[in-house]
């Protein structure tokens, strides 16, 4: 593919009506040899949507993926070898803000603008007679206002069809009336080639209901709560206005209530405005905006509004599957499905928290989404991108990272708990992908982190503010029943651990001995301050659970805090009593040791607080809490569509299906199989696509007889230890029955 020569050739228009429109840029050439092959290299921030002769390159949407635009902006590489053609040609290309210019929210906290809309392009053409032509970005293009009026990313995007022109990328349109662009200073950051894969429309979803509430105002449900947007298909006179506002849910009249969209700290609702044109039936769907939604209010149709006439679009960064969850219990794979759903409506370049309120990349909540991420999808580029946009917020903070990346709306620098992402996903990519130069490239800033943590620390505990085990039940905080202080130095240790296995990875011995020596001590300072030895526990079923899992718990008492942990949880009538952190681990932990019986029980609970319960709200995705009425009152509605409580998803692989990476071999080279049957649970069916290939984990309990088939992939090696009897066996690459 072919590199942008110029970086600095970015050009722009001279003004904008109303500083709001997208504006058409367009630029003719000549083409007077035979063709080999054509590559248009183009970024056009803040997003752009690119024409050659009339007809659309790629199928990309939302494009270039964002970042921190002072420090690197992405160039895509697309193949239109099929688009051009000798004689006269014309490229086109529309312009929108996206985050690049994204000026609605957050501007008094951080002024998120980086600057107004520009182009760079280049379109290289081989032939084949051995020449070469380049049409770049220079002043031989020209700008015109286009019909989207307005296009913000959370306020929507306006498109008055009455302004279109007809063929404006095309070779033959009369441009006479265009202005000339202009050349402009570049972004500032390095220009590199985005090798993630692109953000795209995903799949079609059809209404479930439409209801006429009030006459002439239309409420429609979709049925499911996604990320996207929404076509039309609208027959209506010149200058018929329709407008669409998005919501997560409806209120006690039937009517769209958005408060859990943000419009409590934004002031901004998600509104889609059409203007049609009145030439026959009109079919639209915007460009440069996404919402997060299950309901959409129509109001001005110009007659009565059908199923049939709108369509919700999932659009989301287009991540391969690369693994699947299926077993004989029905709540298990909804609850599955809803977190795939909440993961999916998430993706949009970055890991978002949230596609309908903040769309911010938290670390914290990165954390949380990554493994399960992992097995689901083929995620590798899309999290080293992330992990090089932590990167890119260290330079803000002397060398530390920010609670959210990329962008400028920063939130400060990392809190501790938050920060620890910047160490733990370069390890989960290690592990999972068996690549050790990600781990070589972020060293010194993941060095740099946990000096700091150190630096910090009194005695090894980290002292003073951080985030926690985020909206745990039953309070109207964030973090009520286990203290930040505590998860903060979990996720210190746990950081320890990482670095001293990372050291010797990388020939860095020295490093090796001074991080464990660290993890020791903190493991200590843990115990000392926190663990209740009269009781055998940490004080919650969150810390319990973190401290089982990171293994800080003292020698000989592990059956003591699991039985802590059980003792609780049946206080509670068999509800958890955990935020993101705990439920990350709380399934996996509770079947490790014995328990899955419970663990079940816990997913099968429909009383506050349960995913039940929620399911029984009308949830279709996660929620951001278990759905407390005092968080309403104190910080307004929160979000409905928020993964970071996904992180039970890895139970269903790592413990149910039991397929677990080797360390030692990551990549999985070698890999464990211990998977854990549960009474009550018939079967499960697992796949993971991993980098040596296809693992397969199927298990049925039939009869009191258990039949288990695994599918070890050619290049990898496996140690399979057998449920009930223990027995372990050493699996080569191909398929196994085992009894």
């Amino acid at each position: 593919m072919e590199m942008i020569g110029d970086y600095s050739n970015w050009i722009a228009m001279v003004d904008r009506p109303g500083e709001r429109c997208a504006p058409l840029l367009r630029r003719k050439f000549t083409i007077s040899a035979s063709i080999a092959s054509a590559t248009l290299s183009i970024s056009g921030l803040g997003y752009y949507e690119a024409w050659i002769n009339g007809l659309r390159v790629g199928d990309h949407v939302l494009d270039p993926a964002q970042t921190d635009y002072d420090q690197r902006v992405f160039y895509v590489a697309h193949d239109v070898t099929e688009l051009v053609r000798a004689g006269t040609n014309a490229i086109g290309v529309m312009l929108g803000d996206g985050w690049y210019n994204q000026d609605r929210l957050w501007n008094e906290q951080c002024q998120p603008v980086y600057g107004k809309p520009r182009l760079l392009a280049e379109l290289h053409i081989a032939f084949t007679d051995g020449g070469k032509q380049v049409v770049g970005s220079d002043e031989d293009w020209v700008w015109s206002a286009g019909p989207i009026t307005d296009a913000n990313l959370y306020a929507g995007e306006c498109y008055d069809a009455r302004l279109e022109q007809s063929g404006w990328c095309a070779p033959d349109f009369n441009d006479s009336g265009w202005q000339a662009a202009v050349t402009v200073s570049a972004p500032g950051g390095r220009l590199e080639r985005q090798e993630m894969p692109p953000i795209r429309r995903i799949e079609d979803v059809r209404p479930v209901t439409v209801d006429e509430v009030i006459p002439g105002q239309y409420v429609v449900d979709m049925g499911q709560n996604l990320a996207g947007w929404a076509r039309i298909q609208v027959d209506g006179p010149a200058g018929t206005e329709i407008r669409m506002r998005f919501a997560e849910a409806l209120g006690p009249d039937g009517n769209i209530d958005t408060a859990s969209t943000g419009v409590f700290v934004a002031g901004i609702e998600q509104i889609d405005r059409y203007i049609c044109k009145g030439e026959g039936p009109e079919t639209w769907e915007p460009r440069f905006t996404y919402h997060g939604f299950r309901y959409v209010e129509v109001i001005g149709w110009p007659d009565e509004l059908t199923a049939a006439d709108i369509t919700g679009v999932v659009v989301h960064t287009d991540l391969p599957t690369a693994g699947s969850f299926h077993c004989s219990d029905e709540r298990l794979n909804r609850l599955h499905t809803m977190a795939l759903w909440t993961h999916r409506s998430n993706i949009h370049s970055i890991p978002e928290d949230c596609p309908a309120r903040e769309r911010c990349g938290w670390l914290g909540d990165a954390n949380m989404v990554a493994e399960y991420s992992i097995w689901n999808f083929q995620g590798r580029a899309f999290w080293e991108k992330y992990i090089d946009d932590i990167e890119t917020t260290r330079t803000r903070h002397n060398g530390l990272p920010c609670n959210i990346a990329p962008g400028k709306r920063t939130c400060g620098q990392a809190l501790p708990d938050w920060a620890a992402a910047f160490i733990m996903l370069p390890w989960y990519l290690y592990i999972y992908y068996g690549d050790v130069s990600v781990l070589k490239k972020h060293w010194e800033g993941m060095q740099r982190q946990v000096e700091h943590f150190g630096e910090c620390a009194d005695n090894w505990i980290l002292e003073g503010i951080s985030h926690g085990d985020w909206y745990d039940p039953g309070g109207e905080s964030p973090c009520t029943h286990t203290p930040p202080t505590l998860t903060a130095t979990l996720w210190f240790h746990q950081c320890a651990e990482v670095m001293a296995r990372t050291a010797p990875l990388l020939d860095k011995q020295q490093e090796t001995a001074r991080y464990e020596s660290w993890r020791l001590q903190i493991r200590d300072a843990v115990i000392d301050r926190y663990y209740d030895r009269e009781n055998g526990t940490f004080g919650s079923q969150t810390a319990d659970v973190m401290a089982l899992q990171f293994r800080v718990v003292p020698d000989g008492d592990e059956d003591r805090v699991v039985a802590s942990l059980v003792h609780d949880i049946r206080e509670r009538d068999g509800h958890l009593n955990t935020g993101i952190m705990g439920v990350r681990y709380l399934f996996e932990v509770l079947t490790r040791h014995g328990h899955g019986e419970l663990a079940l029980a816990i997913m099968h609970k429909d009383s506050y607080p349960s995913f039940g319960n929620l399911i029984q709200r009308g949830a279709t995705t996660l929620w951001e809490c278990w759905g407390e009425a005092g968080h309403d009152a104190t910080d307004g509605p929160r979000s409905l569509n928020h993964p970071m409580m996904g992180g039970f998803d890895n139970w269903f692989y790592n413990t149910l299906a039991g397929i677990q990476p080797d360390s030692r071999q990551p990549g999985f080279k070698h890999f464990f199989l211990k998977p854990h049957p549960i009474p009550g649970l018939d079967r499960v069916h697992v796949h993971h696509d991993c980098p040596q290939g296809r693992i397969v984990s199927e298990w049925a309990c039939t009869n009191g007889c258990f039949e288990w088939t695994v599918e070890v992939p050619l290049g990898s090696t496996a140690t399979a230890t057998l449920p009930y009897t223990g027995d372990v066996r050493k699996l080569q690459p191909g398929r196994h029955q085992i009894t």
